[in-house]
């Protein structure tokens, strides 16, 4: 009777510890899979919110110059910056722009941007819409008082056809990136290449199916900045 009495104990015993350790292992599963569903959740917020970069380029990837016979004499450059936002989320902004350009015997890439520019000016801040993509006409105007003398001879008093290859076209400003309740704002540089500066209209049949000079923020552009 003892036998079976502590027989019947030991059973007892053992089923209670199997029972614990099938509910340590539920515990354990249900821990893993809690882990793994909030893993999923934060990279699905991180998906929504990351910011995709706002697209630049310069339209047809020329710059046409127009001599205004005025005193003193003037060169007008009228650049088209094109912007595309590609997100289908946010809304991005390019704020506080100023367009510098650089012949290809000076580095676009300097701390200081004037010095090296031979032709600089602000920009209309610029507004895109999800999958939106605006032109941002800009007409910039400049003497020889402002720009490298040399430069501003050659597309003033040369011929009609007076052109510069090699350009770079360095955009300075501010993007702001706008998605459900986050804001990410930062200080950016693009670097707009291969761009010719030319005397022309930019009705000019000529130029029509030129292809958009890319612009490359500073983090992409890496070793090809300046060189």
């Amino acid at each position: 009777m003892i036998d079976q009495l502590r027989h019947r104990q030991s059973y007892m015993a053992g089923e209670k510890s199997a029972f614990r350790w099938i509910d340590a292992a539920r515990y354990t599963v249900a821990a893993v899979v809690l882990v793994l569903i909030v893993a999923v959740i934060v990279n699905a917020i991180k998906l929504v919110l990351r910011p995709e970069s706002l697209s630049l380029s310069v339209g047809g990837g020329t710059v046409f110059v127009r001599r205004l016979h005025q005193s003193p004499p003037l060169l007008q450059f009228d650049l088209n910056l094109r912007a595309q936002n590609p997100s289908g989320r946010a809304h991005m902004y390019f704020l506080n722009i100023t367009a510098y350009l650089f012949d290809s015997n000076a580095s676009a890439a300097a701390p200081d941007p004037v010095p090296g520019s031979f032709v600089y000016s602000p920009l209309r801040n610029m507004a895109m819409l999800p999958l939106r993509g605006i032109d941002n006409l800009a007409e910039l105007k400049a003497g020889r008082d402002v720009m490298i003398a040399s430069i501003f001879d050659e597309l003033y008093n040369g011929n009609s056809s007076a052109s510069i290859r090699g350009v770079t076209v360095r955009l300075d400003g501010v993007v702001i990136t706008e998605v459900a309740v986050k804001n990410d704002t930062r200080n950016s540089t693009y670097y707009c290449r291969p761009v010719l500066v030319v005397r022309g209209d930019p009705g000019d049949a000529a130029f029509q199916d030129t292809p958009d000079a890319p612009c490359t923020d500073q983090e992409q552009a890496g070793q090809l900045v300046g060189s």
